[in-house]
């Protein structure tokens, strides 16, 4: 008996696989994704505008530097900073010209300890203006 060979087309692609290789993928991309979610808060910062030296003097500063922070002069831990913005009663204020807290960072200050400060300025109901060093 004898048997006929059928070529195969150059057209014919097994595709029987595929569908395994798609499978196995699809896996994979599931195993090795990490979904995080951040944690934050939202900050509105007002424009920059030119102020005078007595109107600085009245606003409440917050300033970090080289791992202190101090409140108006004055040495305080981040708890101590919650009580003291808690205790000014920001939130109640009408204007935003009334709740802003000044920021200022110099030396070598570590984003953790400026991340919490902005926190407790937003949290107390505070609005943040930053001081930047000039060049």
């Amino acid at each position: 008996m004898a048997f006929i060979r059928r070529r195969a087309k150059a057209d014919d692609v097994p595709v029987s696989s595929f569908s395994d290789i798609a499978f196995l993928l699809i896996i994979f991309f599931i195993l090795v994704t990490s979904l995080e979610q951040f944690a934050g808060f939202k900050a509105a910062l007002p424009a920059g505008e030119q102020s005078t030296q007595e109107a600085e003097e009245e606003m409440p500063t917050v300033k970090m530097h080289d791992g202190r922070i101090t409140m108006n002069e004055d040495t305080v831990t981040i708890e101590q900073l919650h009580e003291r913005l808690k205790a000014m009663n920001l939130a109640e204020r009408e204007t935003d010209e009334e709740r802003i807290v000044i920021i200022e960072a110099t030396g070598r200050v570590e984003y953790q300890v400026y991340f919490e400060v902005m926190a407790a300025i937003s949290h107390a109901g505070g609005v943040i203006a930053i001081i930047k060093e000039g060049d």
